[in-house]
């Protein structure tokens, strides 16, 4: 097996050679540093144990990756660098794939991760076409009520924080297991709470159950999709983030409005366990630093474990020695280690954008029951209803703005000389344009998104016929999923290997921003009126669109320098 690593304007030259003892049948890799070009080469006689330690750097090979009987030391740990400054990775014939997985059992993870974040979101807001229901039933008022919708979105920005970096270290499946019982068991007491301050305080711990999604299903995506086609793959994904907010009204007015509003947490915990059930079946476990490309074993699923337990009984157990987590990992785990992200120049300019959009989608929507209630007389269910318009809206752009981005990321790649073959392989250069291929057109989804909220504002002024009003609801949709979508990829394919700790990083500015829109779109409109308070919105958000020209201009400067700075560390570290 021979595999090349081009680090590209590093200093070191890595030589991993293998040899075999024949008496023992057993295989070791030894390291050879000198410092004389960029280039890596891994050699090693049995593809099944050569592999560059998960966090750092692509996952050479992966099957029966860190086993009992060997593994990794902390000097090991110490010579390799990041897997996001190490980039670019190229493969001859010989090498493994990405990931082993096939196209349909990738398609099937997506879709569980989908779901499995569509959860979060529309929890934050299934009970809003109820407020009115919830206040006559618990005697608080339609302010109190709203706060309940705060809190969750507090908890929702803090919780992924913890969760994230959980799931880069100990993997994704016991995240999404273990967090998913806990906000089964909130919705629960949620459903039997008789008085307002256990209703907030349920939903506080809902929130820290069910917030964890939002960052490792990014993290899901960035384990078995290369660049080339993550952006397809986290278009769908996207659905589940971005129709939560708008559909989850839409089922809380319908079950409000037929069996009363305790059911709509009954509901949630029902769903809940069919979700967990399905995770438990079928979700492989997808952390690289695991399992590699998928090749390996740990966290198994139910059939996984009995497959091994069958293989084991027929070859031995010194076939299939467990797989085994380094110490030195499990040392290593920073529960808030996802805020130190924000440091970086180019983090911190993604996040405040994303923020900035997250909170005008937040303006319209939970001002939704107030303005449609009093303008056009509408009850639980008809207020649900309407939700749908922006829920097309929303999936129409993740779907397409996918497409888009894959399309845009194949052509930049062709006019920088670059093989589509091997992107599939996922090999870029670090001089590679990803902030040019993700965000060329985000700047035309944010001025008409800018555009049609002034227009929205003002049709509701003027009393303008509902049709009307959800037409514009449809493409506020479109161009605020396309927006925010662009900004999720770029973050996932800057920082492949800590993808979930990247998204929760993201997760807690932007939904601090949600809250804070949710808490202050009421007395707005109700201080300006409708027309202007949405122009005033609209206003808002136009130096956050500005954020984009940096980001151009310098990003990949800013990319290439901490590259260099993480491959410095490592050389340093391995002497």
């Amino acid at each position: 097996m021979h595999l090349q690593i081009n680090t590209s304007n590093s200093t070191e030259h890595m030589v991993l050679s293998s040899t075999e003892n024949s008496t023992n049948n057993s295989t070791t890799c030894s390291p050879n540093v000198s410092r004389k070009n960029s280039l890596a080469t891994i050699s090693c006689n049995s593809p099944d144990k050569a592999y560059i330690k998960p966090e750092f750097g692509q996952y050479l090979s992966v099957k029966d990756m860190m086993v009992d009987k060997g593994g990794t030391t902390d000097s090991d740990e110490d010579t390799l660098a990041d897997e996001s400054a190490m980039p670019n990775v190229e493969k001859n014939e010989e090498t493994e794939p990405y990931c082993i997985f096939s196209k349909r059992k990738k398609w099937a993870i997506v879709m569980m991760a989908a779901v499995a974040t569509f959860i979060s979101p529309l929890t934050a807001n299934i009970f809003l076409p109820a407020m009115n229901s919830m206040q006559e039933s618990l005697n608080v008022s339609i302010t109190e009520i709203k706060l309940g919708v705060t809190v969750y979105m507090i908890f929702q920005a803090i919780s992924p924080s913890f969760w994230g970096a959980l799931s880069d270290v100990w993997g994704r499946r016991p995240v999404y297991l273990s967090t998913m019982l806990v906000y089964i068991g909130a919705c629960v007491g949620l459903a039997m709470t008789q008085s307002y301050p256990v209703l907030l305080v349920w939903r506080m711990i809902q929130a820290f159950g069910s917030s964890s999604v939002v960052a490792i299903g990014a993290g899901t995506i960035a384990d078995i999709c290369t660049p080339y086609e993550r952006g397809g793959y986290m278009g769908y994904y996207s659905l589940g983030t971005t129709s939560g907010p708008v559909l989850g009204p839409v089922i809380g007015g319908i079950i409000s409005q037929a069996l009363g509003w305790r059911w709509i947490f009954w509901v949630l915990a029902m769903l809940g366990g069919a979700l967990v059930t399905v995770l438990f079946l079928f979700l492989n476990e997808t952390l690289r630093s695991l399992v590699g490309n998928g090749s390996g074993y740990a966290n198994p699923t139910p059939f996984q474990w009995l497959k091994r337990r069958r293989d084991g009984r027929r070859s031995g157990p010194q076939e299939h020695a467990q797989v085994r987590l380094p110490e030195a990992k499990r040392k290593s785990l920073n529960p808030f280690q996802s805020l130190l992200y924000l440091r970086e120049k180019d983090v911190a300019i993604l996040v405040l954008y994303y923020a900035f959009q997250y909170g005008g989608m937040y303006c319209f929507t939970t001002s939704v029951p107030v303005i449609f209630s009093k303008i056009y007389g509408l009850n639980d269910m008809q207020i649900g209803l309407t939700y749908l318009a922006n829920g097309f809206g929303c999936v129409f752009g993740s779907v397409v703005q996918g497409k888009l981005l894959d399309r845009n990321f194949r052509t930049i790649a062709i006019k920088h000389g670059m093989d589509p073959a091997k992107l599939k392989g996922g090999n870029l250069t670090p001089e590679f344009p990803l902030e040019y291929a993700r965000l060329r057109l985000a700047w035309i989804h944010a001025l008409v998104f800018n555009i049609i909220l002034v227009l929205y504002g003002w049709c509701l002024y003027i009393k303008a016929h509902l049709a009307i009003v959800l037409v514009l609801h449809f493409i506020l949709g479109v161009t605020g999923v396309a927006n925010t979508n662009s900004i999720q990829t770029l973050m996932v394919d800057m920082f492949p290997g800590r993808s979930a700790s990247i998204m929760a990083s993201n997760n807690l500015v932007r939904c601090l921003f949600g809250a804070g829109a949710t808490v202050l779109i009421d007395p707005a409109l109700e201080t300006l009126g409708v027309g202007w308070g949405f122009t005033v919105v609209s206003l808002a958000l136009l130096p956050s669109r500005l954020l984009v020209l940096p980001l151009l201009k310098w990003g990949p400067t800013w990319r290439q320098q901490r590259i260099e700075k993480w491959q410095a560390e490592a050389a340093t570290n391995g002497n």
